[in-house]
C-alpha cells in the first residue's frame, strides 16, 4: 500500500504527468458534487490581506509628514514611515538634522510632495541612455524614475537589488524584471540608499551645504526655486 500522501504537497508538486492527471481525475471522481462546489468556493477565495506593519520608532512620523506636506497623516501609513526611516538610519542621514532638512526638501520637490512614487513620464527618452546602463530595448520605461528620490536606469536598479541582497538577504528578481512599476509599491526608499550612499550624498550637505545637494542629485538646478520653497518648510518644521 502506498504512503498517504497530503493533497496541499500533490499540488505543490504537479506537472501535469500523465499519472498525475489521472490520479487527480480519479480522486474528483469519488467526490459529490457538493464537496467539489466547496472547494471550489474556497480554492478561489480571495486570500486575507496580510497584517499591516506597525509604525516603528524613528524621526519621521505619519504628523511630521502631514505637517511638511499638507496632506493627511492617514496618507502616510506605517509601510510609507519605516521604509523613510530605514533609509534615512542606513544612511546616516537620521543624526543629522541638517542633512535631514536638506534631502527631505529633495524628495519633496522630485516627488510633488510624496504624490508621485513612479515617474509620471513614460520613460521613452531614457531608452539608449547607457551612463544609467540602459542597455536594453524598453529599459528607460522600466527603470523609469522611482520613489521620492526619482532613482533611475538598470545600472542603479541593479546597485540596489545587490545591496538588499547582500546587506538584508533579500534576493527579490522582481525589482529587476518589472522594475519602477513593482519596487515604487515595495522598496521605494529602500531603493535609494545604494544611490545615497554612492553619491556620498550626506558629505555632501554636511560640508557643501543645500545648493551642493540639490546639484547632486539633480544634476543642475531644475527646479531649484521649489526645492528652495521645500527646504525653507522644512526648516520650519523639522526641529
Amino acid at each position: 500500500m502506498a504512503d498517504p500522501i497530503q493533497l496541499t504537497d500533490a499540488a505543490k508538486y504537479y506537472k501535469a504527468e500523465p499519472q498525475q492527471v489521472s490520479a487527480f481525475e480519479w480522486l474528483q471522481q469519488q467526490q459529490t458534487a457538493e464537496t467539489m462546489a466547496e472547494f471550489a468556493k474556497q480554492y478561489r477565495a480571495t486570500p486575507p490581506a496580510p497584517p499591516k506593519p506597525e509604525a516603528q520608532p524613528g524621526y519621521i512620523t505619519a504628523d511630521l509628514m502631514q505637517a511638511i506636506t499638507g496632506h493627511p497623516a492617514k496618507s502616510f501609513d506605517a509601510a510609507f514611515v519605516n521604509d523613510f526611516n530605514d533609509m534615512l538610519e542606513s544612511t546616516g542621514f537620521d543624526q543629522h538634522l541638517d542633512a535631514m532638512q536638506m534631502l527631505m526638501a529633495n524628495l519633496a520637490h522630485e516627488s510633488c510632495g510624496f504624490v508621485y512614487m513612479k515617474e509620471i513620464d513614460s520613460g521613452e527618452y531614457l531608452n539608449g541612455r547607457t551612463d544609467l546602463g540602459n542597455v536594453y530595448p524598453n529599459d528607460g520605461p522600466l527603470f523609469r524614475g522611482c520613489g521620492p528620490l526619482q532613482v533611475t536606469g538598470r545600472a542603479n536598479f541593479q546597485a540596489s537589488s545587490d545591496w538588499l541582497r547582500d546587506h538584508r538577504g533579500i534576493d527579490d528578481g522582481k525589482i529587476m524584471a518589472l522594475g519602477t512599476d513593482y519596487a515604487a509599491d515595495f522598496y521605494a526608499f529602500t531603493i535609494a540608499i545604494p544611490w545615497l550612499l554612492n553619491n556620498d550624498l550626506l558629505n555632501v550637505c554636511l560640508k557643501q551645504g543645500f545648493e551642493a545637494c540639490c546639484v547632486r542629485i539633480n544634476g543642475g538646478y531644475n527646479g531649484y526655486d521649489d526645492r528652495c520653497a521645500w527646504y525653507h518648510k522644512c526648516k520650519q518644521v523639522m526641529v
